[in-house]
Order: C-alpha cells, then sequence, then structure tokens
C-alpha cells in the first residue's frame, strides 16, 4: 500500500513540474541533454554590419535553436578576402556550414546578407531547412547612371558615402550611431567590392525552382504602409516565388534586430519551426 502511494505521488510531482514549470538547475543532466535544441539557425548580416548585430536576438533562440552567425569577409572581426562578392560569399558560407557540421539549418539573412542566403538556397537547396530574407529583393533595381554614381561617390569621400547611407536607416538613434560606427569600421575594399557585386544580382528566374519556403520579413522603411506591401513585393521582384510567406514590421527601421529584438526573435522562431505559420499585422 505505501508503495503505491508513493508511486501515485512521484507522478502528482511529476505533473505539476510540468504544468508550473521547473528551472534548467533542477532538471537531471541526462533530462537537459535530451531537452537540446532540434533546430539549427545560421544568421547573415548585411553590407557594412557584423555578426555582432544579432547579439540581442541569440538569446530567444538558444532556447529552440542551435544558434550561429556567419561574418562576412572584411567586416567585424573577419579578415578580408582577395576577391570579396556575392558569390564567393556563398561558397564561404558553404564552407563555414561544412566545417561547424551545420546540417539542415533555418538561414537568416539581412540586406545584402539575405542575397548571399537566397543564392545559397538556390545552389544548394537540399542543405536549407527554411529561408528567412530580411529588407531583401531578389533583384537589384539601380540603373546604369545610379550605379556610376555611387560608384563616383565612394571614390571622391568614401567616409561621407558610407556614413550618409546609414544615417536614416533606423528611427532609434541609438541604433543609428552603432550601425554607422561599426560600417565605417568595415574594411572599405571589402565594402565597395560586395555593394558593386550586388548590383548585377537578380534570382528572381530562379525562384520558381526553389522549393525551401521562404519568409520575407520588411520593415516599415521598405514597406511603409500595409495597403502597398502586396504591391510592393510584386515590384521588387517576389512574384514568382514558389512559398513565400510575409510578415511586414510596422514602426521600424532597416535594423529590426537591434530596434526590436524580442519581437524579431518571435517571427524567426515562428517560422523557423513551423512554414506554415499564419502572420497577423
Amino acid at each position: 500500500m505505501k508503495q503505491g502511494l508513493r508511486s501515485k505521488l512521484a507522478t502528482v510531482l511529476v505533473v505539476l513540474a510540468v504544468l508550473t514549470g521547473v528551472t534548467a538547475g533542477s532538471i537531471p543532466a541526462r533530462a537537459q541533454e535530451q531537452a537540446a535544441p532540434a533546430y539549427e539557425i545560421v544568421l547573415i548580416h548585411g553590407l557594412g554590419g557584423s555578426a555582432e548585430i544579432w547579439d540581442a536576438v541569440v538569446p530567444y533562440l538558444s532556447g529552440t535553436f542551435k544558434v550561429w552567425t556567419f561574418e562576412l569577409a572584411g567586416h567585424g572581426k573577419t579578415a578580408p578576402i582577395a576577391d570579396p562578392g556575392i558569390i564567393n560569399e556563398v561558397e564561404r558560407l558553404r564552407n563555414f556550414m561544412n566545417v561547424q557540421e551545420i546540417n539542415y539549418p533555418t538561414i537568416v539573412g539581412h540586406g545584402l546578407g539575405g542575397l548571399i542566403a537566397l543564392q545559397y538556397a538556390i545552389d544548394y537547396p537540399a542543405d536549407a531547412h527554411r529561408l528567412v530574407l530580411m529588407d531583401v529583393a531578389p533583384r537589384q533595381l539601380a540603373s546604369a547612371e545610379e550605379k556610376s554614381a555611387v560608384a563616383r561617390q565612394m571614390v571622391e569621400d568614401y567616409e561621407k558615402f558610407v556614413a550618409l547611407r546609414f544615417l536614416n536607416m533606423s528611427p532609434n538613434p541609438d541604433v543609428t550611431d552603432r550601425i554607422v560606427d561599426i560600417a565605417l569600421r568595415t574594411d572599405s575594399a571589402s565594402f565597395i567590392s560586395l555593394l558593386m557585386s550586388s548590383f548585377d544580382f537578380d534570382a528572381t528566374d530562379e525562384l520558381y525552382r526553389m522549393p525551401v519556403p521562404l519568409l520575407v520579413v520588411g520593415s516599415q522603411l521598405m514597406f511603409p504602409d500595409e495597403e502597398s506591401a502586396e504591391h510592393l513585393l510584386k515590384h521588387y521582384g517576389w512574384s514568382e516565388a514558389r512559398s513565400l510567406s510575409f510578415k511586414r514590421m510596422p514602426g521600424m527601421g532597416h535594423y529590426m534586430m537591434l530596434e526590436k529584438p524580442v519581437m524579431t526573435s518571435s517571427v524567426l522562431l515562428s517560422f523557423g519551426v513551423t512554414a506554415s505559420h499564419r502572420f497577423e499585422e
């Protein structure tokens, strides 16, 4: 009788623990190992950024995902390479995943990092679980005259060009100061080469054959209002995508992960685990 009572009491305690929640320190080591993240995610920053822009997001993701940040050559703490460009960054990303033994991750790309993530998913679709692109268009819309003007401005005063480019990307002055500082510390040759290579990027003809579930996340900077979002998605070139979800982030500038890390993390969690998740405005 006592043994049966003890067994019932143990069962009740287990149920209570599940209902009320217990701290990680109270779970046996073996149980913690079994609860290791089942998903993988790779975060890629944009032009003039660095891996550190994801620092506030990583803690919210790490309970569900095993998280990696991929840093572009010549950015942050990563040394430049001889021939920086989108194609070479795609191969650097592939080598990074092989070395780290990342098998089937959700890949998140911000800005130019999104072009790299998109090209990777097109080239290696079996290696990508989900694709999240933040403020990214699959084709660049600059005219030949605009490209020449950009090249001339960078030759005349590179630091002024970079500072002006990043000054209006966030409504938050602290975020603006931070991103301008990071951009100005980026290797100039890497910045120029990557920017110029992005002008020739156009993946619209390949979107229809890419089977990887895709989420486009748009800031208010890129999608000013909800009513025009569908039109802008087509204008930017997303109409040919086979599997596309869209989430607009109202009130946010380009650097969503710095302005609202909790909200940004919740979007990545929702789509990274369940591609059929329906997003509401």
